[in-house]
């Protein structure tokens, strides 16, 4: 008898067994069906589910997407699918991962914008500039440990877009708009004419602590916060060197009184992108300033966090013999990452130096504070305004015009 019971266990565990697998068969093929109305064949992640050659990968990714925590198991099987049994792949396959990576995150945020965003807009110098970062660029070829130990500590949510997008196909065939979706209505695309574009937007908000993106309350995910910045509702820009006009005074009068975070992103005529992130009123100070989220990262030609921290950035244009004037990125002024001088024009920085060829600032404390700093210019004109309209004698005329750094007959006379 109780060999009738053993018996029976068994094969009610059987069938449980192939129940198992017949679900996780027609989630498969449903994930392979919604998969080919978004990507080619040989776009991930498309290309790593069409190879069918690891059946137990498959069916233990429908096992890690049906279960109701994330792991890190999650990316080491993607990996391993995408390394096929090869001991090591090309950087170029690596390149073109970080490029379909970015563009099926940019699928689902753009759902209803697709159609006018076209690939050509992708700044591919950014997957590049990932790649690069993978140990020393001289080896042709990349090992699927060192791939996964750089994910794993330098960019963990890259797989973050696949992974929602499996689990929410997975529980339900029917495709509900989202809520990235949903908060883009009625909503303009980011302008495409400065630094940021939607490459860069989906490098920074993956990798920028959350203070940069938690202006906008709606947002419960890492693609509702990317969703919220492409489309204008969580960053305000207020300075862009190209329309603003490129000097050290349009800079301070675009940003000065914003009492926010804000992101400013450096071009370098050498090559190099910089994005300096300050967590505190950007001013200029006799000591360095800036929070415990401040932070200055390199986007291009290699992606690196440079240093982070408090008491990071130092600006000076006035005090003189305090230091040269111009910006200062470094712990002290003896040990700087990035220097630009006090005309804005000329960049030095660890790996080399350049002209400053353009900046891109962005208030990130959402409309308070963008609105908060248009008060105080609509303050500071008007007592600007006032104070034309008082009659002043002609000393007191030419002393104002010394103060300003205006140089009269009269000054010219005293020498």
């Amino acid at each position: 008898m109780g060999g009738n019971t053993s018996q029976s266990g068994t094969t009610s565990h059987s069938k449980k067994t192939e129940n198992n697998s017949k679900q996780n068969i027609q989630i498969y093929e449903e994930i392979l069906r919604q998969l080919s109305h978004l990507c080619t064949d040989d776009q991930y992640p498309l290309c790593i589910f069409r190879q069918g050659t690891d059946v137990s990968s498959h069916d233990r990714i429908i096992e890690a997407i049906l279960s109701p925590t994330k792991s890190e198991e999650f990316s080491n099987l993607l990996i391993k699918l995408i390394w096929n049994n090869r001991t090591s792949i090309p950087r170029h396959e690596i390149t073109k991962l970080f490029h379909d990576c970015c563009m099926f995150d940019l699928k689902q945020v753009l759902t209803e914008d697709m159609k006018t965003f076209q690939t050509n807009m992708l700044d591919n110098q950014c997957f590049s500039a990932l790649t690069n970062s993978i140990g020393p660029n001289t080896t042709s070829e990349i090992e699927q440990e060192q791939f996964y130990q750089w994910v794993r500590t330098q960019f963990p949510t890259l797989f973050y877009g696949i992974e929602m997008w499996l689990r929410n196909r997975s529980t339900s065939s029917k495709s509900n708009k989202t809520s990235q979706e949903a908060s883009a209505s009625n909503r303009s695309f980011m302008k495409m004419n400065n630094i940021l574009n939607p490459t860069l937007v989906w490098l920074l908000t993956h990798n920028i602590p959350i203070l940069y993106l938690s202006a906008d309350n709606s947002c419960t995910t890492l693609l509702d916060r990317m969703s919220s910045v492409l489309y204008d509702r969580m960053w305000d820009h207020l300075y862009d060197s190209h329309q603003d006009g490129s000097s050290l005074n349009r800079f301070q009068h675009h940003i000065f009184g914003y009492k926010a975070p804000i992101i400013i992103l450096f071009e370098i005529s050498d090559g190099y992108l910089f994005c300096l992130c300050c967590d505190e009123e950007f001013k200029e100070s006799p000591k360095h300033f800036g929070g415990i989220q401040a932070c200055l990262f390199q986007l291009k030609p290699i992606f690196k966090l440079v240093i982070e921290g408090p008491s990071i950035i130092f600006m000076n244009t006035k005090l003189r013999g305090l230091s040269a004037p111009g910006l200062f990125i470094g712990r002290d002024l003896a040990h700087t990452f990035l220097n630009i001088d006090g005309d804005f024009f000329n960049v030095k920085h660890l790996n080399g130096e350049g002209r400053l060829a353009a900046i891109d600032v962005w208030g990130v404390g959402g409309r308070k504070s963008a609105e908060e700093q248009n008060s105080l210019r609509q303050w500071e004109n008007r007592q600007v305004e006032k104070s034309s309209k008082v009659k002043r004698s002609y000393e007191e005329e030419e002393a104002i015009l010394n103060m300003a750094g205006i140089e009269t007959r009269h000054a010219q006379e005293q020498l």
